[in-house]
């Protein structure tokens, strides 16, 4: 289950409302005073299949991507109209398994890639934990040491947003491993590993 709220600018309240009306949503509508654009927040329960449709419906009523939209993870609603809802979102759950909307997908994508800091942090630390797992003839060592490189997480940001058709999320994926890997500016922590490790042999012979 997923707790939207949902900022509504000016103008387009009545016809937030007749949407969620039309796709049977409980929801709470309140007035919004910091005197922004927005003049209302939509807050109301939703089972996790029903995200995207019924976003993609307040698409169609002129909320647009621009809009302020917070998704969190609800326990429990206590709702008859809520339990309808889900009942009717409850074949499509079956069948498609534990979906997420789109707009979740592209979030969770977002924080795949880590700051440049904890880029090289990580990346160090697999290095010698991989140097240790070839020094000890260790070969769960050294694939501990792959679980940790933060390698993979832009790699899956780019994959999410070809996906997804994100070419700001792709793009983004990219840029990020050109910039922290540059081709042949530096040799690689398996190499350097590997180095290590077959200096450190042949030095005890």
């Amino acid at each position: 289950m997923r707790l939207v709220q949902v900022m509504i600018p000016a103008g387009k309240r009545a016809a937030v409302v007749r949407a969620l009306d039309d796709e049977g949503v409980d929801y709470v509508v309140t007035d919004e005073t910091s005197g922004r654009e927005y003049t209302a927040v939509a807050t109301f329960p939703l089972p996790t299949a029903a995200v995207e449709p019924v976003l993609e419906r307040l698409r169609e009523a002129g909320i647009d991507e621009s809009t302020y939209t917070v998704i969190v993870a609800a326990e429990t609603v206590i709702s008859r109209r809520f339990e309808a809802l889900e009942a009717e979102y409850e074949a499509e759950a079956e069948h498609g398994g534990n979906r997420i909307s789109r707009q979740e997908l592209q979030a969770k994508a977002d924080g795949l890639a880590s700051g440049p800091g904890t880029y090289v942090l990580m990346t160090v630390i697999s290095a010698v934990i991989a140097t240790a797992g070839l020094l000890l003839d260790s070969p769960a060592t050294v694939v501990g040491s792959m679980v940790i490189a933060p390698l993979i997480g832009p790699a899956m940001s780019a994959a999410i947003g070809t996906v997804v058709d994100d070419e700001a999320l792709f793009r983004r994926a990219i840029r990020s491993n050109s910039r922290r890997c540059p081709s042949g500016s530096r040799p690689t922590s398996s190499s350097w590993s590997s180095r290590s490790a077959r200096a450190w042999r042949e030095s005890s012979r």
